[in-house]
């Protein structure tokens, strides 16, 4: 870079520090062709540079998927809350680019949104284990080997929440997302097992797939509360789709819960907020308690080899199944 702007190797320094070169004044004119042969080179900084002589970046990178789920949202919240308040900054990362970022030493530590039901191992995080940085991973699967695991536990829930329907309908309707065949049951899965246990057959009829869009999860809910043999309940594996059902349930003059119930999945903000409030399944929020568990993993408070926090999800009936008077859990039923 010296070289292309035919300046020394101090100036370049300066220059892309953003230092005024102490007692020696670097013009202008010098300062844009250092700019110029750094970007003609590529020259991009390694976030990690400035944090070299100390060892660590204060930085800490939040690994999600996608922001249209309120999952991730809501972890991008509460990390941009209370990170700060311990002297780090979070970078929010969206897709597969945490793994160049973070293999680059971009940040001090990494919370990992998801990872895939069923993966036993993921290579970047077992490097980055390799190389102590703290990490901590949202896996119903991984076990913990050098960093930490908050692992949802969703089994129990959604057969509570597929007894519930059951035992008081035999019209259940599925909005469902295409899931990844990646070997686990999946959402979908679990709804055909509950039909079966219930000895309700499976009728394709009564299944839409959304594509994880609300313009395509709302038309799917029109279609299904317009067939002639309506279905009596609708079971949608996200939050996102049962409030697209409840809004079309409106659209045909439909009441819920009197003439068709919604129970979503994901116990999300937007679920609690709505009115009725949505029937769901999903964890106490932990949030939170992701972002201390890489807090603590930071200051050293965690064992080496990690630890796996459970965070089991429940049936949480609201106003889309019952009267916001007996609003309640399944287990306290």
């Amino acid at each position: 870079m010296a070289e292309r702007a035919k300046v020394s190797l101090t100036t370049v320094s300066y220059v892309l520090s953003g230092r005024n070169g102490g007692s020696t004044r670097i013009s202008k004119a010098t300062q844009e062709r250092v700019s110029a042969a750094a970007r003609e080179l590529g020259y991009v900084p390694n976030q990690a540079a400035r944090g070299m002589r100390r060892g660590r970046t204060d930085l800490v990178a939040v690994a999600l998927c996608d922001l249209d789920r309120d999952w991730d949202r809501a972890l991008a919240a509460a990390a941009a809350r209370i990170l700060p308040l311990h002297g780090y900054q979070p970078v929010i990362l969206l897709g597969e680019t945490w793994r160049q970022f973070m293999l680059a030493g971009g940040a001090d530590g990494l919370i990992l949104s998801t990872v895939p039901r069923d993966a036993v191992a993921d290579p970047t995080v077992a490097e980055l284990a390799q190389r102590g940085v703290a990490q901590v991973v949202v896996s119903e699967s991984l076990l913990p080997e050098g960093f930490d695991v908050l692992a949802p536990e969703p089994t129990e829930g959604i057969e509570d929440c597929l007894d519930f329907l059951t035992a008081r309908h035999t019209r259940i309707a599925c909005l469902r997302r295409r899931e990844p065949q990646d070997g686990g049951l999946s959402r979908y899965d679990r709804y055909a097992s509950g039909l079966e246990r219930a000895g309700i057959p499976l009728d394709p009829a009564l299944v839409r797939t959304s594509e994880h869009r609300r313009d395509l999860a709302y038309q799917a809910a029109l279609e299904l509360l317009s067939l002639p043999d309506r279905p009596t309940a609708i079971f949608a594996t996200h939050d996102m789709e049962a409030l697209q059902a409840v809004r079309a349930a409106y659209r045909l003059g439909l009441q819920v819960p009197e003439d068709v119930q919604v129970i979503g999945v994901g116990n999300s903000a937007e679920g609690r907020e709505t009115d009725p409030a949505l029937s769901s399944v999903g964890p106490d929020p932990v949030f939170e308690t992701v972002v201390t568990m890489l807090l603590d993993r930071l200051s050293g408070k965690t064992p080496l080899d990690g630890v796996r926090v459970a965070a089991p999800w429940k049936l949480i009936l609201r106003g889309t199944t019952v009267q916001p008077a007996h609003q309640t859990t399944a287990a306290g039923r």
